[in-house]
């Protein structure tokens, strides 16, 4: 080839760079005075890409230094290539018969390293060839590790993604049933006071609805789609308030300890969620050691100069403050720990846990916008490690309105007129009972379509408007924002099964407007519409 020095000798290597690609090497020849089988060996060797020689039966006839390199000290002449690798679909003879016999379809196959030291994926073009009219394999590898680490990252975030839509739904729609189930069981209270045989089987009922309800609301944590209320927190206080009931939570053979960062930043999160996430680790610790032992909570601030790459997650970088949760437990085998955090998912007998507790804890922390991670060893122990991104500057104020706590007390009789808006009847029957017990006149449409209908009518004097949210066809604050254009002055209370924040920035839009979340009591619901006419 022409040069800037002038023509020179070189050598030219195809190989097979994968996606119908081809990649050529030019190498510089070798001394002279060599024979031609030693010019082809030293170029064999030279290749800057890692190739093995094959027999038929995938023995390993020769391999060049950069395989060397690749596969470490288990690669030698006369191992099967079976032992060096593994298939990931199907087994390594099936895939050498296809290549001899010329049935493969895609010339190059993913495979896993059998290296107990790390964890290696190849990806490898295999080509026959004829030498002495004896037929051979070259297999050329390419190291695909960082390849099989995206794609598993990417599995694994739409496989979080799609239990998370499911989990959300299903959340939803029990939250549905449980309203009704809940609010019913309200209206017969009303009706039997506590001489009577059947007022302790109904509270039996709505306490076991309670329970549903909050088995629901971990569902919607892990689904990243409950509610928040975030407020500027020092974790410092936080875990000072927690204290003493995670003192009772571990009782008395496990010891709890605190560290604390002297000079802790502030962070940004719901403080009430955020105790729940502590509260599932601290238990999680606790069932870990049955014997007893320590759990150590230690609180600090990090600063990650450049990225974080674990566990398929890239971190930021930026300023964070940490929490580690250890204990000295069982430990976790590592084949279980990327389960971890899925729904359902526990190391537990059968009637000792849900298995919602870490998954809860995922969901709360990735909806608060941190990260959190589990490091564990068999008969070592466990560590998850928390990352909340520190509040910089001025402290960032909750503008959004919504419903307050009612009261528990009865409310006097009040008089208005409310247009209930609901598709669900079972839910639609409860509400208008208990409004109507309250004194209010109840309207009731089961679609927007027939609540825009309703209000055709001019004279129709609305006082407060009562919607679900998600309805089919056109949703709630679609249908309010239409209304409000002729009745600017009706108040609104928006009900839904989901979170808040998943329509939060359409309410943000309609002015005097409250969420009140599903399942909600009699007393929620008429204490939340009596102080929005109030």
């Amino acid at each position: 080839m022409s040069t800037a020095q002038g023509n020179r000798q070189v050598l030219v290597a195809e190989v097979d760079a994968g996606a119908n690609r081809r990649a050529l090497y030019l190498l510089p020849p070798p001394d002279g005075g060599v024979s031609a089988s030693e010019l082809g060996w030293e170029t064999f060797q030279d290749l800057p890409v890692p190739m093995i020689k094959l027999g038929p039966d995938g023995t390993v006839l020769a391999f060049n230094r950069m395989a060397a390199k690749l596969l470490g000290v288990s690669l030698r002449r006369g191992a099967h290539l079976s032992q060096l690798m593994e298939g990931l679909g199907r087994s390594i003879s099936d895939w050498l018969n296809d290549s001899l016999a010329g049935r493969l379809v895609q010339k190059s196959e993913f495979l896993r390293l059998t290296r107990t030291d790390q964890e290696i994926f190849v990806q490898v073009s295999l080509n026959r060839i004829s030498e002495g009219g004896e037929a051979a394999l070259i297999a050329v590898l390419q190291d695909a590790t960082e390849l099989k680490s995206l794609e598993a990252q990417f599995v694994q975030s739409q496989k979080m993604q799609a239990i998370g839509q499911l989990a959300g739904g299903v959340a939803h729609d029990f939250n549905n049933l449980l309203t009704a189930i809940s609010g019913h069981c309200d209206l017969l209270l009303l009706r039997h006071d506590q001489g009577d045989p059947d007022f302790s089987d109904l509270v039996q009922i709505n306490q076991n609805a309670n329970r549903a309800a909050a088995l629901v609301g971990q569902l919607l944590a892990f689904s990243r789609k409950q509610t928040l209320r975030p407020e500027t927190l020092d974790m410092r206080d936080t875990l000072a308030d927690l204290t003493h009931l995670l003192n009772r939570l571990v009782g008395e053979k496990v010891t709890l300890t605190l560290s604390h960062d002297p000079v802790l930043a502030p962070i940004r999160a719901d403080k009430r969620q955020l105790e729940q996430v502590l509260m599932n680790l601290v238990v999680n610790a606790r069932d870990a050691m049955p014997a007893g032992g320590e759990i150590r909570i230690l609180t600090e601030v990090t600063t990650l100069d450049q990225p974080l790459e674990r566990d398929r997650v890239s971190v930021p970088a930026g300023r964070y403050v940490t929490v580690q949760v250890h204990d000295d437990g069982t430990g976790i085998p590592k084949d279980k720990l990327q389960k971890v955090f899925e729904p359902f998912f526990t190391t537990k007998r059968t009637g000792e846990g849900t298995g919602l507790g870490l998954s809860t804890a995922y969901g709360i922390v990735k909806q608060t916008g941190g990260f959190i991670f589990i490091d564990s060893e068999l008969g070592r122990g466990t560590c998850f490690t928390l990352y909340f991104p520190v509040l910089e500057g001025q402290p960032h104020t909750v503008s959004r309105k919504t419903a307050s706590q009612p009261d528990q007390g009865p409310l006097q009789r009040s008089d208005g007129v409310i247009l209930l808006v609901e598709d669900e009847a079972p839910v639609r029957a409860f509400a208008s009972r208990a409004l109507r017990l309250r004194g209010y006149t109840v309207l009731e449409a089961e679609s927007a379509e027939a609540a825009l209908k309703m209000l055709e009518d001019q004279e129709l004097d609305i006082d407060v408007f009562v919607t679900d949210v998600v309805m089919p066809g056109m949703d709630g604050p679609s249908w309010v924002r239409q209304a409000l254009k002729q009745r600017p002055d009706v108040r609104v209370v928006f009900v839904s099964g989901y979170a808040e924040d998943n329509f939060g920035q359409e309410q943000s839009k309609i002015p005097n407007s409250v969420f009140l979340p599903k399942p909600f009591s009699l007393t929620d619901l008429t204490n939340t519409v009596h102080n929005q006419l109030h």
